[in-house]
């Protein structure tokens, strides 16, 4: 729905909406002054979803979408702000929660989001997105597929909008794990150019640390929705709010998991690097070794001192001999010890 479907409010966003009377889908995309109408009905339930809104929109909607409820002027600001970060804010009769979707653009290597705040109201709910990245259609369908508990009101519509959200946040991390799984098997094998494990590891820790900001203020959202007094979660709607908590700390600990094991890479890489660092310095020492000692020998009987056998052929074959042998003996001592 957009701007022409609201009489008297003129607004530039896109628009959809829901409305559930005792429980049952009654319509979807209605006018908003028809949707405000049944506000103040005790057995009605509405959604409204606000895609990229501007400041004159929320402020035309508000008295519509809150019916006899103000949202606060400082809720209005914190969801046209942006790049909150998640957490919920309670006021008098309505509370605001701040989430961000993650995705991981596997093109750019690079971990996108979706801003998302949510209205909570005794019997609405109203999503704010600020792109269309974040697909409604799944959020829908499992309202549809769960009708039975529409009768929960408010709280069952967000449980299902926060499901969705660490949903995906799992396929982020299941993605993430596979290229670290990749990423180790390319260190022990030595693949690609030698610093490509390297860049790739500061790629991954730079979008697991990104994650880590989405994912880990999302337990402390659940723990003030499960605390008692939050209006919010009640009766029925804990084991499910539960349930979601429970795979959010699931999710911290993978991400905890995948800091540890790019730090080890990185930790690996640069072991094997002075390793191999060592094995070569090892390799030159010992070839400076074993021509230091012909230098050496040329070197002082080049001081026009006659050596044993001077003028006579057969010192020259013997001193030449008396060269390789020595080299050799050196050559043969350093790869005894595997230096060469």
């Amino acid at each position: 729905m957009d701007s022409t479907g609201t009489a008297g409010v003129h607004v530039s966003c896109a628009i959809r909406n829901r409305l559930y009377v005792d429980g049952v889908l009654v319509g979807s995309d209605l006018p908003l002054d028809e949707l405000a109408s049944h506000r103040s009905e005790e057995n009605a339930l509405i959604w409204v979803d606000l895609l990229a809104p501007s400041v004159s929109d929320v402020v035309a909607l508000s008295p519509l979408i809150g019916g006899e409820v103000e949202l606060h002027p400082l809720a209005i600001e914190g969801v046209l702000s942006g790049r909150q970060r998640p957490r919920l804010v309670r006021f008098r009769d309505h509370s605001l929660l701040h989430t961000r979707s993650a995705r991981y653009d596997s093109a750019t290597d690079r971990l996108e989001g979706t801003d998302l705040s949510i209205f909570v109201l005794a019997r609405a709910l109203i999503t704010v997105r600020g792109d269309d990245r974040f697909a409604l259609e799944p959020v829908l369908d499992e309202w549809d597929d769960n009708a039975d508990l529409l009768t929960h009101g408010a709280g069952f519509l967000l449980h299902t909008v926060l499901d969705a959200l660490v949903d995906g946040y799992f396929e982020v991390i299941d993605e993430l794990d596979d290229r670290i799984q990749t990423l180790e098997d390319d260190l022990l094998l030595g693949a690609g150019p030698k610093n490509a494990v390297q860049l790739r590891s500061f790629v991954l820790r730079k979008a697991v640390a990104h994650l880590g900001r989405v994912v880990l203020p999302m337990n402390e959202v659940f723990s003030a929705l499960l605390r008692q007094g939050s209006h919010v979660v009640v009766g029925d709607l804990v084991p499910y709010y539960q349930d979601v908590y429970d795979h959010t700390l699931r999710a911290t600990e993978r991400i905890d998991g995948m800091r540890d094991t790019i730090e080890s890479i990185l930790a690996t890489h640069l072991a094997m690097q002075g390793n191999s660092l060592n094995e070569t310095m090892k390799k030159l020492t010992a070839w400076a070794a074993i021509i230091a000692i012909p230098t050496g020998v040329t070197g002082y009987f080049g001081q026009n001192i006659p050596f044993p056998g001077f003028g006579d052929p057969l010192g020259f074959w013997l001193s030449a001999a008396l060269l390789l042998g020595l080299g050799f003996g050196l050559y043969w001592s350093f790869k005894r010890r595997d230096w060469l």
